[in-house]
């Protein structure tokens, strides 16, 4: 492959940072499509995903998780607990922190969007090998936490099950 800028370099680390924004912008676009037409988000997914891989977490636990700010994320919960996915409790030792825990109906919902994900993640895998897959994914954890490790206001997805 071939520098866009025409040097007839091979492709830099300069087109990385571009190349990473392009695919993950393409990839949620089209996951959220598919998870809207299912009458969900993208976010209301990760937050399931999060909440189902890590279990119950102080509210700003998830918030650092999905790498989102707490009023962001608030306006997400008040949501899917009008829609019955999850619960918030305040913790006895500090009334200001609430406890997010998913409901039957989240762990529900979750399992109905996991074959939505899972579709769409055979659809933008489409014609990468087993092995290919294993080291793309390999490949993206590094670089996760090569960023977490660059700076202590990074932080982490959670990772696969």
């Amino acid at each position: 492959m071939r520098d866009e800028a025409g040097a007839g370099e091979p492709v830099g680390k300069h087109v990385l940072g571009r190349q990473l924004g392009v695919a993950a912008k393409a990839v949620r676009g089209y996951l959220e499509q598919r998870l809207a037409a299912a009458g969900s988000s993208f976010a209301v997914w990760t937050a399931l995903f999060a909440l189902t891989a890590k279990g119950p977490l102080i509210q700003r636990e998830l918030a650092e998780l999905l790498n989102v700010e707490g009023p962001t994320l608030t306006r997400h919960l008040a949501r899917m607990e009008s829609e019955g996915l999850i619960e918030r409790h305040r913790t006895t030792a500090d009334r200001r922190a609430a406890i997010v825990r998913l409901t039957e109906a989240g762990e529900a919902m979750y399992a109905r969007l996991c074959g939505i994900v899972s579709a769409g993640g055979d659809t933008v895998l489409k014609g990468f090998s087993p092995r290919e897959i294993e080291e793309f994914t390999g490949y993206l954890t590094r670089l996760i936490e090569n960023v977490g490790a660059a700076g202590p206001s990074r932080r982490h997805a959670p990772g696969p099950r």
